[in-house]
């Protein structure tokens, strides 16, 4: 379909959008192999559920595995089962909820603003047309599904107040048990305060539908409502009641859609995985986080980083400073700058933090900026700010390749890049200085651009990655020793690297001290160790096998050699 805006100036189409966001995901995935630690964890938690039929308990390398609720791990064995095993298929499933995602962000706007049809069409743009978004989308991660159920729970919240209150509390209910399944409790962080916070962002509850209101449709596409008892503003606690009962009704489905997994699960599993579950996981990283500690304004300094290249196009800051706030603050902008800046303040409160914990936030954002943007005229002189970082983006690919041989601190392999898709920016930023189109039809441009950029800086970087991070060869390797009746065992903390990739179908034990080390190589003197080392091998003490894994190897050590001089032989 063709988009345009209210005075009819054409815009690109959200179905060419869609498929260049396909074509980035296809690319991706081709593109680099899978990404230790978490990628190939991941898979093969999936390869473990698919070769022990275990789909209510998820293992990793023989051992339950709690971090994770099961439902991409399920999506993952579905692909299986209709295509056979191949992590292809397995890779796409993030790609495609994210593609969704792009889908409930329009149905979203719709339903917000139905008198702004134009909403509808250059919020998914703003969203895709993010780097860190179209990026990020194609890694086999739970934050591209979690983020599609957070935007389906504010979607039922929107149809509950718009008159269908049942169909909305469903709908809402619905996907906080599948946002449980997908990433666990904390997909309530991003629901409830759109219900929580309705009378702040709605401001009026004569507006909101508690059984006794309806909301009709006018022929303009306006909300009118229609009042069968007396629902004013304010008029008693009963509208107060509805509402909320309506949120604890969708709360206590989302909990009964949870629980048919985690009550099984929870007595096959055992009480380890019982407590992790039910309590050790939500409360280790809202309370005081095991992992991944950073500042409170982590979240500060990694948005602006988000949203590039947005942040350098003109057009969306004279747009925020142009935008009438006062008399255009309508219920829609208040529900998403609230919504956003709750979660950006409760994720920076809590100690654990990751960029992609605040992935929901991009949408609600999105949203904002198509609002501020669809009635307002554009200026070549937008495109000014943005096309200098792309066109300096250009200039550093064009001398990149030289840069090795004048400077002895830059990496060998940059030398290897291609001078070519540094032409390319430089052609699409004099093509954005050449830009004049009103704003509706920019957003669709830069949103192009920034996907065709991604699928290039894929492609760029896919050597390197092949490299420095591919873990098949090994995982190859370690197939063929079990199967050959060598027992391996890795020294160090082992993230499951090479049991999907391998197809391998034993467990592979971990050793974490010297006296277990000591132990394993008395017990199996014809195994193997796998250790990783980042210090050169001298003497005459060789590994069996060594492979590339980021800036050192991974070795593999025969037990005699290991026996002799564990301390020495282990050594990173």
């Amino acid at each position: 379909m063709t988009l345009n805006n209210r005075s009819g100036a054409k815009t690109v189409s959200f179905g060419v959008i869609l498929i260049l966001w396909v074509l980035v995901a296809v690319v991706g995935v081709i593109a680099r192999p899978l990404l230790p630690v978490d990628e190939t964890r991941y898979l093969s938690v999936a390869w473990e559920m698919w070769v022990h039929h275990n789909w209510l308990v998820p293992h990793l390398n023989g051992e339950p595995y709690a971090h994770k609720p099961p439902l991409l791990f399920w999506l993952i064995n579905a692909s299986w089962a209709i295509f056979g095993v191949n992590d292809f298929t397995a890779r796409l499933i993030a790609p495609l909820f994210a593609g969704l995602n792009l889908v409930m962000v329009a149905l979203l706007a719709k339903r917000i603003w139905p008198d702004k049809t134009a909403i509808a069409h250059i919020a998914p743009m703003f969203l895709v047309g993010g780097a860190y978004y179209a990026g990020y989308g194609t890694l086999t991660y739970f934050d591209m599904l979690q983020c599609f159920f957070a935007l389906l729970g504010w979607y039922g919240v929107f149809v509950a107040r718009d008159g269908n209150s049942k169909k909305g509390w469903v709908i809402a209910g619905i996907a906080i048990g599948l946002g449980v399944l997908a990433k666990g409790p904390v997909i309530l962080l991003y629901v409830l305060p759109a219900a929580v916070f309705a009378p702040l962002w709605h401001k009026s509850w004569s507006g909101l539908s508690f059984g006794g209101q309806k909301t009709a449709r006018s022929a303009g596409g306006t909300s009118a409502s229609t009042n069968t008892t007396d629902t004013s503003m304010f008029a008693g606690r009963g509208a107060y009641k509805r509402w909320y009962a309506g949120m604890g009704l969708s709360v206590l489905l989302g909990a009964a859609i949870a629980l048919l997994w985690a009550v099984p699960a929870a007595i096959f599993g055992g009480e380890v995985y019982r407590n992790a579950i039910f309590w050790g996981q939500t409360a280790g990283r809202m309370v005081d986080s095991f992992a991944h500690v950073e500042p409170i304004y982590y979240y500060l300094v990694a948005l602006p980083a988000m949203l590039l290249p947005w942040v350098f196009w003109g057009g969306l800051w004279r747009s925020l400073f142009g935008f009438g706030w006062r008399k255009d603050l309508d219920a829609g902008l208040r529900f998403c700058l609230l919504v956003a800046v709750f979660l950006l303040v409760a994720f920076s409160l809590i100690s654990g933090k990751r960029v992609h914990y605040i992935l929901p936030v991009l949408p609600l954002l999105a949203l904002v900026f198509a609002r501020i943007i669809v009635d307002l005229p554009t200026r070549r002189i937008d495109q000014i700010p943005l096309a200098v970082f792309v066109i300096i983006l250009g200039v550093a690919g064009l001398v990149a390749p030289f840069l090795p041989g004048f400077f002895d601190k830059i990496p060998a392999w940059v030398g290897t890049l291609d001078g070519w898709w540094g032409a390319f920016l430089l052609a699409a930023g004099v093509a954005l200085v050449l830009l004049q189109a009103r704003r509706v039809a920019t957003v669709g441009v830069i949103a192009g651009v920034n996907l065709l950029l991604v699928a290039m800086v894929f492609m760029i970087a896919s050597p390197r990655l092949q490299t420095d991070y591919n873990m098949r060869p090994m995982a190859v390797y370690l197939k063929s020793q079990q199967q050959s009746g060598h027992d391996v065992a890795y020294w160090g903390k082992y993230h499951a690297q090479f049991q999907f990739l391998g197809r391998l179908e034993q467990p592979i034990p971990v050793l974490l001290a010297t006296d277990e080390v000591r132990d394993w190589v008395n017990a199996h003197p014809d195994g193997e160790i796998i250790a990783r080392r980042d210090n050169p091998i001298t003497g005459s003490k060789q590994p069996i096998a060594r492979f590339d894994y980021k800036n050192d190897h991974l070795v593999i050590w025969d037990a005699g050699t290991v026996k002799t001089d564990p301390e020495g032989v282990l050594a990173r």
